[in-house]
């Protein structure tokens, strides 16, 4: 569909680079780790119905809000769903030291604007992404132009990789697609989405699927102290020891099935992957004694044709050979996907991009499609979606940093994205 370069214009003549590094700062100020996105939602509610957008607001648990904004067309044409997420890689608290060895200061944390950059915890993973899909949808209302289908801005709780498991089991650990499959199955469909998350403003449209495994090895809980390991071996009294066999057996599995499942997706290569990331046994305060248990988490991404009791399988035939006393829980599965019908997405992004860049758009590097995002819960559900959306980096053990005009771009994009699509005629 060729681009309507005077509506385009006006539409672009709205976006303030200053305005959208501040809303990128100020959505970085509230903190909004996993389970506490209250704050943060309610700030973007309010901003939307300040900027004359319906603002709709989704419990999808108890203080636990979507925020949705909507700029409505005449309901003849397409509508267009932009996508991101609230909740951050790190919480910003004491608990980020299971993850890193060290903290910085709170103050590095917080929303600063300096070098052409916004810095502070979530302005790249996905602050700054959010920030520019609310910029888009204001800059289309406020040029003034009508379209013919809706605009849905949707900032959604839980899409971080935490699962509920053992003892951790409220809302912090409800994460991978917890708002956007709220989001979709309580009415907020669209014919098309984009998810804003970090791309390099490049473009995907397939990703892996997840699988988590507990691995739970037993030993016998007994005095550790004067005893012979001729009579006591720890290949039979101790947990932790008998693990070390379980975790030699899935690594070399995991270097099969990593070559095995490599996808060939449209834009490329799509990269399983198996990662032991958690480890618990036996009491520090007691080391005395044989460990009795000895547990491993284990999270695979695997790609759209693999299914979870594929891994299932492969991990208990793995195992069994061992001869070692075990039990395997599967406590998450999410399937991968590869977008089906997203052609006219796909080539209104292209247009769009060439349009306002004088490039081409590029596909995302398999390293960084290789993962799950909620791009996958759209794709699941039947609305075609591909994902682009503006990254920064890590500049700290958890502070993130994003330039400024990488968002500007990224507002850009969506606007005239939403201004082809929203304005298709519906047959």
């Amino acid at each position: 569909m060729a681009i309507d370069k005077e509506a385009a214009k006006k539409v672009l003549a709205q976006i303030d680079r200053d305005e959208l590094a501040q809303l990128g700062c100020d959505l970085v100020n509230i903190p909004s780790p996993t389970g506490q996105e209250k704050a943060v939602a309610e700030y973007i509610l309010e901003w939307y119905q300040a900027n004359g957008l319906k603002a709709v607001r989704q419990e999808v648990e108890v203080e636990r809000p979507n925020a949705v904004g909507i700029l409505k067309g005449d309901g003849t044409g397409l509508s267009l769903g932009f996508n991101g997420h609230m909740d951050t890689s790190f919480t910003g608290t004491a608990e980020d030291l299971r993850m890193v060895a060290n903290v910085e200061p709170d103050s590095e944390l917080k929303g600063t604007i300096r070098d052409g950059k916004v810095h502070g915890l979530g302005i790249s993973n996905m602050k700054g992404g959010v920030a520019a899909f609310m910029m888009a949808g204001k800059a289309l209302k406020k040029s003034g132009l009508k379209l013919k289908g809706d605009v849905i801005l949707a900032a959604v709780v839980g899409e971080i990789s935490r699962t509920p498991v053992g003892p951790w089991q409220t809302k912090e650990y409800r994460g991978e697609g917890a708002g956007t499959r709220h989001l979709l199955t309580h009415g907020m469909h669209s014919d098309y989405a984009v998810v804003a998350d970090g791309s390099d403003m490049n473009i995907v449209w397939t990703q892996t699927g997840v699988v988590q495994i507990k691995i739970t090895t037993f030993g016998k809980a007994e005095a550790a102290w004067g005893t012979r390991r001729d009579k006591y071996p720890p290949a039979i009294f101790n947990a932790i020891v008998k693990m070390t066999k379980i975790i030699e057996a899935l690594e070399k599995w995991a270097e099969e099935f990593e070559d095995k499942y490599t996808y060939n997706s449209p834009t490329g290569p799509i990269y399983p992957k198996v990662n032991i990331g958690g480890i618990e046994g036996g009491a520090p305060y007691r080391p005395n004694y044989f460990p009795g248990v000895c547990s491993i988490y284990v999270d695979v991404r695997m790609p759209p044709q693999v299914r979870p009791v594929t891994i299932q399988y492969e991990v208990e035939k793995t195992l069994s050979g061992l001869g070692i006393e075990h039990e395997i829980e599967v406590y998450k599965s999410l399937l991968g996907h590869e977008g089906k019908a997203v052609e006219p997405l796909v080539q209104a992004v292209e247009e769009c991009y060439q349009h306002l860049f004088g490039e081409k758009v590029k596909p995302e590097a398999p390293d960084r499609a290789s993962i799950w995002t909620d791009t996958n819960v759209y794709n699941e559900l039947g609305i075609p979606a591909v994902k682009i959306g503006p990254r920064g980096k890590r500049v700290g053990p958890r502070t993130e940093e994003m330039d400024i005009d990488t968002m500007v771009r990224a507002a850009q994009l969506y606007a005239l994205v939403a201004l082809d699509i929203c304005n298709r005629q519906r047959v």
